[in-house]
Formats: C-alpha cells, sequence, structure tokens
C-alpha cells in the first residue's frame, strides 16, 4: 500500500492505495466486476475509472472529484496492475486473526448440505459468480476437528463468515472463483454427487 495525501479546502485527507492485487479484498474484487458489469452501457468511461479508484481506495467519489488531474492519473499509475489478471496463489489455508482454514479440494463425495448450497449459489449468481463469492468460499473454507478433518459444511456458515472472508486478499482464494466460473456445477439427482464440469 502507498499512501496519497490530498489538501481540500485547507483540510489534509490521507488515503491508502493498493499497489497490487494481493492488497485488494475479495469484497473489492466482488465490487469491482459488479461496476464492470453495470458500466458496459456508460457514455463516459472516466465516470468508471473513477468509481473503481473509488472501490480500491476508499476516497469517496465527492473528493476524488476534486483532486487535480495530475494527482487522479498518479493514482491509476498505481492502480495500473488492475488492467491484469489476478495471479492464482494456490493455497492450502488461509488465516484470518489466529483462525486458520483450510480450503476443501475433495469433490468426490458431497454432503446434502454442500450440494444445495453450491447449486443454490450458482443459480442464484446467474451470469455474475463473483456475486455470491463470499458464500461460496463458506463452502470451501473450513477449519479442522480435534483430529485433523475438515469441519462438516453447515448452511449456518454462510451468515456466520461470509462477511469475514469478504477481508481476505482475493489472490489467496481466486483459484476457487476460476474454479466456478469455468461452468463446475454439481451433478443432480443423486446423494453421492462430484463437480463435473458441463
Amino acid at each position: 500500500m502507498i499512501k496519497v495525501n490530498f489538501e481540500i479546502d485547507d483540510e489534509t485527507q490521507s488515503f491508502d492505495v493498493p499497489e497490487q492485487w494481493d492488497e485488494v479484498t475479495v469484497g473489492q474484487f466482488m465490487e469491482l466486476v459488479e461496476l464492470q458489469q453495470s458500466s458496459k452501457e456508460e457514455k463516459n468511461p472516466l465516470n468508471s475509472v473513477m468509481r473503481m479508484t473509488t472501490i480500491l481506495t476508499g476516497i469517496p467519489l465527492e473528493i476524488i472529484e476534486m483532486v487535480p488531474v495530475d494527482k487522479f492519473h498518479l493514482i491509476q499509475d498505481t492502480l495500473k496492475y488492475t488492467k491484469e489478471d489476478v495471479n492464482i496463489d494456490k493455497k492450502e489455508s488461509v488465516t484470518i486473526g489466529d483462525e486458520v482454514f483450510y480450503i476443501k479440494n475433495d469433490f468426490n463425495s458431497l454432503t446434502m448440505g454442500e450440494t444445495i448450497t453450491i447449486e443454490t449459489l450458482v443459480k442464484d449468481a446467474g451470469d455474475n459468480i463473483m456475486s455470491v463469492f463470499d458464500k461460496m468460499l463458506c463452502v470451501f473454507l473450513r477449519k479442522k476437528t480435534k483430529k485433523g478433518n475438515l469441519e462438516s459444511f453447515k448452511s449456518v456458515f454462510i451468515e456466520e463468515r461470509s462477511e469475514m472472508f469478504k477481508g481476505l486478499s482475493i489472490e489467496s482464494v481466486y483459484a476457487i472463483m476460476i474454479f466456478f466460473s469455468s461452468g463446475v456445477t454439481t451433478s443432480e439427482g443423486t446423494t453421492k454427487t462430484s463437480l463435473v464440469k458441463k
């Protein structure tokens, strides 16, 4: 992160600007994808660039409107990595505070709860799997039991953990998003299901 300072009406304000994808959260990335889809009919692309800057830096739109053009261009130079793909940083686990969540990658034997949740989320997402990505992470990221096994999935995880997972670095879990956006779904009509490509 780099810090940028603006003096607006004799008051100096500081904001953090992420310098790479690893500093962008899942929640921010979800907003970026939503912005990208809603901006297709935008008449002035600069409006979308300003909104993207707000998402990534937290600089309110009304302040961005008062920033000198040359300083705004400096911020855009820092954010140029957004024109590149997110690195797929494959990990076995992610840590939030003092809690470790392990990535479930065995889908040869799904539970009914996992199957229903995944299929419902994919259906709700429509063309934008990122719109439910925080909830999807609740299926994929699990703590381990005392015996070292992944805890069983419970639907209450979505309410308890989705907001927390929005704070993860997008790079740490991007491989999961790629997995689902490539057209993967659960087979239906059987208690023994597996993830298969359409």
